[in-house]
This record gives C-alpha cells, structure tokens and sequence, in this order.
C-alpha cells in the first residue's frame, strides 16, 4: 500500500470515496444484492487506505457497515426474513474483518515505512548505502544513500554494475568489475577500497564489503555495504602528514635538548678552567709572582680540562649506549672535590658554604664524573636561590649521611627563596627553569644520573628559609651499577 496523501491533496479522493459509498448504497437499496454489496463496501475501505491512515479507515470501515444497516429495510423484498438477515450479517461482518484487516496492513505498512526513513537516514548519517544483486551485470538494488553516493538520481539510470564503472576511477575500474566476477564465480564475498571519479572532476573514496546471500528467494546472490570513506581517507592523509612534521619537529628538538644537555654539562668544568687560568696569570704576574699557589692553581686546571673530557667521553658512551664507569666513591671527598672546584665561583657570589659531613660513611659504587656533576649542579642551583637574598647570610649547607638500610644520602640546603608545590611537582622537568636565562635542564640531568645509579633525588622545602635537594645511593649489595 502507498503512503497516505498530505490534507491538501485528500479533498478530490474524499469526494469520490464519497460518491462511490453512496452509488454502492443506491444499488443495495435497489437490488436484491447483499453479500455481494458487502463485497463493494469493501473497495470503498481499500480505496480509503490509499488516502488516509488507520483512522481513515477505521472511519470509512463504520460509515460502510452503517449504510449497510440503513439500507437493509429499504432493501427489495422481505428483508426481516431469516435469509435475509442472515445475508446483512455476513455482510457486516465481512466489512468488519475487512476493515480490520486493512486498519492492521496500514500499521504494518506505517511502521515498515517508519523504519526505512529511520535506516535512510542512519546510512545518511554512517554514509554508508546498501547494494544487493543476483547477476554480475544484471540490476542491482540500491538503497538511497548509494544512490547519493553515486550521484545519481533514482529512476534516471538503472542500477547496475555499469553504472557503479561509470562513477569508478579509470585506474581503478578494472579491479572492481574483476573483484565482484571473482565473488560470484568462486561464490564468496569481499572488501575492496577504491576511488570513484564523480562528473565535477571530485575524487571520493568508497569501500564495498558483500557476502554471498543464499536466502535469497533461493537464489545466490550477493549483498553488502557501500561506505562513503572519502573523509575517514582525507582524515588519515593528514593524520600521515600531520605524523611527518611531528616526526620531523621530534628530530629537531630531540636534537636541541641534546646539544643543550651537552653544553650545561661542559660549560661548568670549562668555567673553572677559565676561573683557574685567570688565577694562575694572577700569581705569575710580578707583583703578586707566587709560585706555589700558581703551581697549585694550573693542577686545578688540569683537573678540570680533566673532568671536561671525562663528561665528553660519558656523553659519548651514552650515544653509544656504553655502561657508565662503576668505580668506588668516598662521598664526602666527592663533596670536597666539587666545594673545592666552586670555592671562588662562590666567594664572588657572597655564599658561605657550611659542610655537614657524616663520619666513617662507606663506599659507594657510582661514576664519579656523573656524581661530581650532580652535587655540581646541586651547589650551582642553591647559590642562584640566594642571588636575591637581602638581609639574612647567604648560607649554603652542604652535608651525607647514611640513612637506615645502609644507603648513602647526600643533600644540599640552601636559604633562598624557597620552593612553592607547584614549583617542586615542576621542577624536574625537562626545560622548567625559575631562572632568567636557565635552560631547565641541570635538574633533569640530574634526576636521570641518580635514576641511572639506582638512586632517588627528590626536593623539599627547608626551614625556616630555602629549599632542600637529597638524593639516595644505593649501598653496594643493592647498587644497579
């Protein structure tokens, strides 16, 4: 049955439903016929449901069984007769079923209609259409959605596989018409991805997915799924290229934080090269000529272009993935070694350093160079914290200890500004600085030292002023080394 007509268009079919009602009453007035006008009253009701719904014809159902009723005592003949009226019941009766029949079509239909405008549009939303087709070259079924992939107009071209080779990329046309005789020959679905080149010049991209239908009015058929992918495609393209940058910017920063890590772990040997070098000029010179100390002061230098070559030489073992140099280290010379190395860098900057050195401390297995750079940077961070400090000394304590399963602990507590929490959740982080030109690196090469000896450095805020960095050696049972 087809779909009730708008109000508009129901007024010329109401007058004829009308006429036709009333003919069929003139002729059960007039005619002996009974059942037999039941049976037309009848095709007034189909005729209804072609106009209206269930309501219409529940409508036209009782006006057809009411004239039935009004016609019987005007009917030729006896009409109280038992024949007679066993005749207008039947005919009631058959009107009633028949009315409720079509009430119970219309609905059926209704709902059918209901819910291939729901399944329209859910494929307009998915843009994905459904295709079925017994033949290789024969008509197929297309829903609507692949007749707007298509770009077609339904009932202006046949649906065929012609008309899918029409829409398909020259490139690509070959492989489609060979997949789908491949399907039926060998009786089997497939999947296949390709693009459609459509009148304006546009390239879309479609994926078709079938399987064989056997159920099919007893016949082998195919039916599958044709999905519009062009924007899932264009996503993914740039997805890929999106990829491409990224791995290219990865490269470049990758590149940048490594020459940044090189040159914070070079430049604090190569400053006390240069320090000492200005020294040992200063004693050479002829009126503070003094050569002990000039002596002394280039075996400093030495020692550092020593300790610059030994971070060249870790760097390059840690590009080549070489084990660090696992050697015993006596903590609290490591401490004088580094307090020695800055004791002019800190003089300058007004910082008293105080040490808090834990007598008898065992060995600890570590690379001294890679140790010396953690306390280094541990001393160099705490003396900036207090490059603003007014009206209190700018006291720098530096200490070990050894914590209670064994372990070496190692701590620098300076009385600077101090750390706030977000501050301290931050500030390991890879390019976090407080400092003006810091390069937020020192504290993540840190962290990754002590991580890499099996250890744990950490910050916490010092009382009543400053901040306090700590961080674990394992003893040497437990060393990762």
């Amino acid at each position: 049955m087809s779909q009730p007509v708008s109000r508009p268009d129901r007024v010329l079919p109401t007058i004829g439903i009308i006429a036709l009602a009333v003919g069929i009453f003139a002729i059960d007035v007039n005619t002996p016929l009974e059942v037999s006008v039941s049976i037309l009253y009848v095709f007034v009701v189909l005729v209804a449901s072609s106009v209206y719904g269930w309501t219409g014809i529940l409508v036209a159902g009782l006006a057809c069984e009411a004239l039935t009723l009004i016609a019987h005592p005007f009917s030729p003949g006896d009409p109280w007769s038992h024949w007679s009226l066993i005749d207008r019941v039947i005919g009631v009766v058959g009107i009633a079923m028949s009315t409720l029949l079509v009430m119970r079509n219309r609905s059926t239909m209704d709902a059918l209609q209901r819910s291939e405008s729901f399944l329209a549009e859910a494929q307009q939303l998915g843009r994905t259409g459904s295709v079925g087709w017994r033949d290789p070259w024969g008509e197929q079924y297309w829903s609507r959605e692949t007749w707007r992939i298509y770009r077609y107009e339904p009932g202006q071209t046949a649906p065929t596989l012609a008309a899918m080779l029409a829409r398909t990329h020259p490139d690509d046309r070959r492989l489609l018409e060979q997949t789908i005789e491949k399907a039926f020959r060998e009786q089997t679905g497939f999947a296949l991805e390709h693009r459609l080149l459509m009148p304006d010049g546009e390239i879309r991209y479609v994926r078709i997915v079938t399987r064989m239908a056997r159920e099919w009015a007893a016949e082998a058929g195919i039916v599958g799924a044709v999905m519009d992918i062009t924007a899932a495609r264009l996503a993914a393209d740039e997805l890929q290229r999106a990829q491409s940058d990224l791995a290219r910017v990865t490269r470049a920063t990758t590149m940048g934080q490594l020459a940044a890590s090189i040159a914070h772990e070079i430049n604090q040997p190569l400053t006390g090269v240069v320090t000492n070098g200005h020294t040992v000029l200063h004693w050479l010179n002829e009126r503070t000529l003094n050569l002990d100390k000039a002596r002394t002061t280039a075996e400093r230098v030495l020692r550092d272009g020593e300790r610059a070559s030994g971070v060249v030489r870790r760097i390059q073992g840690l590009l080549m993935k070489t084990p660090p140099q696992a050697t015993d280290i006596d903590l609290n010379e490591l401490i004088d070694e580094v307090l020695d190395l800055l004791q002019t860098e800190l003089r300058l900057r007004d910082v008293t350093v105080q040490t808090e050195l834990a007598p008898a401390l065992p060995a600890f297995l570590g690379d001294s160079v890679q140790l010396q750079q953690v306390v280094l940077n541990l001393v160099i961070n705490g003396a900036d914290a207090m490059s603003d400090v007014t009206g209190r000394p700018k006291v720098l304590v530096v200490g070990s200890r050894e914590g209670a399963d064994g372990e070496g602990v190692v701590f620098v507590r300076d009385s600077g500004i101090g750390l706030d929490r977000e501050t301290m959740d931050k500030i390991f982080s890879p390019f976090f600085t407080t400092k003006a030109k810091g390069m937020g690196m020192g504290l993540t090469i840190c962290r990754t030292i002590i991580e890499a000896h099996g250890g744990r450095l950490w910050a916490s805020p010092a009382e009543p002023h400053g901040a306090l960095f700590q961080f674990i050696l394992p003893n040497k049972a437990h060393a990762d080394l």
